[in-house]
């Protein structure tokens, strides 16, 4: 078990490693060097600073959910840019300031739906506490607790139940 930990690491490292070479589109010593040092400050402080206990394994999430994932994102990125313009073009923006309770248990899922919320136009997540977020929402149709989550995180949250009945 040891051994696929390392081996995990060391492929995040040239994962690292190599987006640092493509974004400074040269590949000489100087640059192999200051990615390389980055990529091992980044991966510790990460460990350091983002885990709030040794359970690493919670963070981990399949392949496949995270190339599924992204195209649902794709998604509802597009969908709700076109609602969000047709808003705009009638008049019909009422911002709020919306509570919303998750129904989800693991802190990592929460800050991944509460990204996803700010990713997607119309909506922007103001805070988070636990499993509580406060939403901006531009056309808010409600101030409802329930009909907010339908309507803002039930789409993202549902994505995640499926790889963990639990969530």
């Amino acid at each position: 078990m040891r051994t696929n930990k390392l081996l995990l690491k060391i492929f995040l490292f040239l994962i690292l490693l190599i987006i640092w070479v493509a974004l400074n589109e040269k590949f000489s010593w100087q640059v192999i060097f200051s990615g390389a040092f980055f990529s091992i400050v980044s991966m510790y402080l990460t460990r350091v600073l983002f885990s709030d206990n040794d359970n690493i394994t919670s963070y981990e999430i399949p392949l496949w959910f995270l190339v599924y994932y992204m195209f649902a994102m794709l998604f509802f990125i597009i969908s709700s840019s076109v609602s969000v313009i047709l808003n705009i073009m009638k008049g019909n923006v009422k911002p709020r300031v919306v509570t919303i309770r998750s129904r989800l248990k693991n802190p990592w899922y929460i800050s991944i739906v509460a990204n996803s919320i700010t990713l997607t136009p119309g909506t922007v997540t103001l805070d988070k506490t636990d499993n509580v977020m406060e939403v901006l929402w531009y056309y808010s149709e409600t101030s409802d607790e329930e009909e907010c989550y339908e309507k803002i995180a039930s789409k993202f949250e549902r994505l995640f139940f499926l790889i963990d009945e639990k969530g």
